[in-house]
């Protein structure tokens, strides 16, 4: 079995000449010509993509940048100790960084969009699990170097990786005065760039790739303490925002199930919670009655039950305080995400039978009372002498529909052009509610004309 196993797992079956692999590893570890045109192209399209939040448009920039070149030669050349590459290489890498921050810092300062979108933000908080992509990504980059045909591992590395968007990201944070985010940008990518170093390292030297010149024992054993402490440097505090990233997620998923199990109790009254995982704080926001005592202690409780006892809870009335229009934003989508649409369907529904209520009783309601009927009765009156009685009143067609009916008692007939004005009238004050006028002589009682 050892033995089947063993040349599947060789990597000399097509490895390149060790000759042509130094040669092209030299030629990425160059600052000039076409690699710093290459360079400028890149950080300015990384630059537009985390700008506009597109990460098709980010992923191209990393597919052409030339940055890996100079950190995979610093690697390279500690392998194969030549003192000679590394100082080239480092120097170009340092060529390569300062272009990238400058002009991205450029493009963002002239830029009109200065609000950082989630692309941005992403670049700001390294873990472990970047130390762990920086390593594995260079360590396959360098297998992609030494193959003698093309692979499509040098692209996903560059993508993995990702070294130009960390850069541009400190550009922004430069051009806005975003300390936090260039620190955190810049630290990233001092993550990949060094371990990826050092994943090259390691990788050319299980190809075992020949020297390619000597160095004494001293100056090699200086290297090895030198790598060791740039590793620590860099992996330590790593490991630190690791497990402070591990903890606040974990706060955060207990603290928004006990949010939203307090919701759907009827005796909270819970309007809105806020959580703040770098103070280890829930607030809730109370509406209506209740004791906020009590209301602490049930949450303390369900926080403990999740194992959580470090938290502190603290609860506030609406409307004691200012609201702040971003957090009850981002509530906003948390609650959507876990479910709130059910809820805002269910009030929708109630609103609409609330109203489909009002509509009916505003219906069943008279159009028009016995004292605005006797006002306009009299109005009519006033307008027209031969008429010697009024009566104004709503009711209702053999049909059922709803009428104003006009019942007009006259000395002499109306003219027609009288009645048709009076009939316009009519029509305006009734508010479009469908008219009968009826007309009779005062002596006889006989119905003259009825429309």
């Amino acid at each position: 079995m050892k033995g089947s196993l063993l040349p599947l797992l060789s990597l000399r079956r097509d490895q390149q000449d060790a000759d042509v692999v130094d040669a092209s590893l030299r030629a990425g570890a160059q600052a000039g010509g076409t690699n710093l045109w290459v360079l400028f192209f890149a950080i300015l399209i990384a630059s537009v993509g985390l700008n506009v939040n597109s990460t098709a448009v980010i992923i191209g920039a990393m597919l052409i940048s030339p940055l890996m070149g100079p950190i995979v030669g610093v690697g390279y050349g500690a392998a194969v100790g030549d003192l000679a590459l590394i100082r080239t290489a480092a120097k170009s890498l340092a060529v390569f960084t300062a272009i990238s921050l400058g002009a991205s810092t450029l493009y963002f300062w002239l830029s009109p969009l200065d609000v950082p979108q989630s692309e941005l933000l992403a670049r700001t908080s390294p873990t472990l699990w970047d130390v762990l992509i920086a390593a594995f990504g260079g360590a396959a980059g360098m297998v992609a170097a030494t193959r003698r045909t093309f692979t499509n591992i040098a692209p996903g590395v560059a993508i993995a990786t990702a070294l130009m968007p960390p850069l541009c990201t400190t550009g922004f944070g430069i051009a806005h005065g975003r300390w936090d985010m260039v620190a955190g940008a810049f630290f990233l990518f001092l993550i990949n760039g060094v371990f990826i170093a050092a994943a090259s390292l390691a990788m050319a030297k299980v190809l075992r790739l020949p020297d390619r010149a000597s160095i004494d024992e001293r100056t090699r054993s200086l290297h090895r303490r030198l790598i060791g402490f740039g590793l620590t440097a860099v992996l330590l505090p790593s490991v630190w925002l690791s497990w402070r990233f591990v903890q606040h997620e974990i706060f955060t998923n207990v603290a928004q199930g006990v949010a939203r199990a307090m919701e759907a109790e009827p005796t909270t009254n819970l309007l809105a919670h806020e959580i703040d995982a770098d103070a280890r704080t829930l607030r809730l926001t109370l509406v209506g009655g209740g004791d906020e005592a009590k209301v602490v202690a049930r949450a303390q409780a369900l926080l403990g039950k999740q194992g959580v006892h470090d938290a502190t809870v603290t609860v506030h009335r609406a409307g004691q305080a200012q609201p702040d229009v971003g957090r009850l934003r981002r509530e906003i989508g948390d609650d959507l995400r876990h479910g709130l649409v059910t809820t805002v369907q269910a009030y929708e529904t109630r609103l609409q039978a609330l109203e489909r209520s009002m509509a009916a009783a505003a219906a069943a309601a008279p159009r028009m009372t016995a004292a605005e009927g006797a006002r306009l009765a009299d109005e009519i009156r006033a307008q027209y002498g031969q008429i010697s009685s009024a009566s104004v009143g709503v009711g209702a067609d053999s049909a059922g529909q709803e009428r104003l009916l006009v019942s007009l008692t006259v000395l002499r007939p109306l003219k027609p052009a009288d009645r048709e004005r009076l009939q316009r009238w009519l029509e305006v004050r009734a508010d479009g509610l469908p008219l009968i006028l009826s007309e009779r002589l005062a002596a006889g009682a006989r119905v003259i004309a009825q429309r």
